[in-house]
């Protein structure tokens, strides 16, 4: 039998951890700099949960979304926007708001994705942003393969595992959501080592063969 995961499903449950409320609030807000007190509060006040909140206030109203469009548009006719925008930019694209969907995480990426460009000043949605937007890549370049994937599995766990890994170390507020990630990568990845399939789907794989395994296993994972 058989025995291999869904891997949009094991990247799911890995990053509806990171979000998730823990004791790394407490250990942040003990922190003895100011400006990582101000960020433990945003993580407090939940600001995945107010996205959500803004959105469906607009939802709720057709009127509404055509006053925040029509807002929008005034706005960069008349150069409203000028040295309010990062990077530069001085346009806000006239996006519609989206509203999440818990069992399909991309859809919050997205949702953070559009508010974000509405309200560039939440370093904590921007964080969470740079966090989920690792897997959100890895998902966008599956889709787009038009050869099977299954070979292509076991290296985008590792490649998200060697992201959030690099991530934890410089978004230090985030840092103990994106171990519970990290977590639950890591249990698949060891589980996923131990099923054949994956080693031969990369075997038979012309672009990846044996080089991928030579590099990033060692003895202790052949199968």
């Amino acid at each position: 039998m058989l025995n291999f995961r869904c891997f949009l499903h094991v990247v799911n449950l890995a990053v509806q951890l990171v979000p998730k409320d823990s004791p790394a609030v407490s250990v942040i807000a003990s922190s003895e700099q100011p400006d990582l007190w101000l960020y433990a509060d945003a993580l407090e006040n939940d600001a995945v949960g107010k996205c959500r909140e803004i959105i469906n206030t607009f939802q709720h109203s057709g009127q509404r979304r055509r006053r925040l469009q029509a807002f929008i548009a005034a706005g960069n006719a008349n150069g409203y926007w000028k040295g309010k925008l990062p990077d530069g930019d001085d346009k806000i694209p006239v996006f519609r708001l989206l509203r999440d969907c818990l069992t399909r995480w991309s859809s919050t990426f997205k949702m953070i994705d559009h508010v974000l460009i509405l309200h560039p000043d939440l370093d904590v949605l921007r964080d969470i942003h740079q966090i989920i937007e690792v897997p959100h890549a890895a998902q966008e370049f599956l889709a787009a393969e038009r050869t099977p994937t299954l070979s292509m599995t076991l290296p985008s766990y590792e490649l998200l595992e060697n992201k959030w890994s690099k991530l934890k170390q410089t978004i230090w507020g985030l840092s103990h959501y994106i171990g519970f990630g990290l977590d639950k990568l890591t249990e698949y990845i060891h589980e996923g080592r131990k099923t054949r399939i994956y080693a031969l789907t990369m075997i038979i794989n012309p672009s990846i063969k044996l080089e991928w395994m030579k590099v990033h296993w060692n003895k202790n994972d052949t199968i």
